[in-house]
């Protein structure tokens, strides 16, 4: 049996969040455990309230699960507060497990801020240095690194200097780009490799991104290399959004 932790928040829609994580887990062969960071009041289109819970009882959650299973893989989405940053952060340096995916889920796609911008330098300084890799979006990537970026490849040459100072690989992704052709771009400190695809019109595309978090850390925990790891995550992404569409046209 292969074990896989989640650490994020919930999402009352079934769609991100801790309740995707642990059906993507499940496709993926994996017994799915889980630490809840917050609580989320959302639909498809909006999230309305975020509560965070307190860090002791997170960190009891965390501590559970890494000792009492032998834990693969582990995936960090939305954190919800900086006390809980650091809760996460004392249970990693504690325990050794080697796959740990960040997505920097800073807020919701209808703007609604998972974390205050105080804690972005905690953030980057307490966890990334766990992170195997980290996957932030357009959006995201601009607020960790306080730039903007119009292009990809802006966001490449700037990626190559911050997966050195953050000591983690960065999948950059494509989709908040506007272009036909999806572009996205795996930056690691010694190699860079980008990534074309059709970009598809989805009626529903809610949890895209914890969806592809979760496949990547799936996969390097089976001990798939990192550029292997991507190629199959990505079509898991695909292949469940797609097959998704016909559920919700009905």
């Amino acid at each position: 049996m292969e074990y896989f932790l989640t650490i994020a928040a919930s999402d009352t829609s079934g769609g991100a969040g801790i309740q995707q994580d642990l059906k993507v887990a499940r496709d993926l062969g994996y017994w799915g455990l889980s630490a809840l960071s917050g609580i989320t009041v959302q639909n498809f289109n909006n999230v309305f309230e975020i509560e965070a819970v307190s860090p002791s009882l997170l960190q009891l959650q965390i501590e559970q699960c890494i000792q009492s299973f032998p834990v693969r893989a582990i995936k960090i989405g939305a954190i919800c507060s900086i006390p809980n940053i650091r809760a996460i952060s004392d249970c990693l340096r504690n325990n050794n497990v080697k796959h740990i995916v960040l997505d920097p889920v800073l807020f919701s796609t209808s703007g609604k801020a998972f974390l205050e911008p105080s804690g972005l330098k905690v953030l980057k300084e307490t966890l990334f240095p766990f992170a195997e890799l980290i996957t932030p979006n357009k959006p995201e990537f601009e607020m960790l690194t306080e730039q903007k970026i119009n292009t990809i490849d802006e966001g490449i040459e700037i990626a190559k200097v911050k997966c050195k100072e953050w000591n983690t690989s960065i999948l950059l992704k494509g989709g908040h780009f506007n272009d036909a052709i999806i572009k996205e771009a795996l930056v690691c400190q010694t190699d860079v490799k980008c990534f074309k695809r059709e970009r598809k019109t989805l009626k529903y595309e809610h949890g895209t991104g914890c969806t592809l978090s979760t496949a990547l850390a799936c996969f390097l925990g089976k001990n798939i290399p990192l550029i292997d790891s991507y190629h199959l995550a990505s079509d898991y992404l695909v292949k469940h959004f797609i097959g998704l569409q016909s559920f919700f046209n009905h």
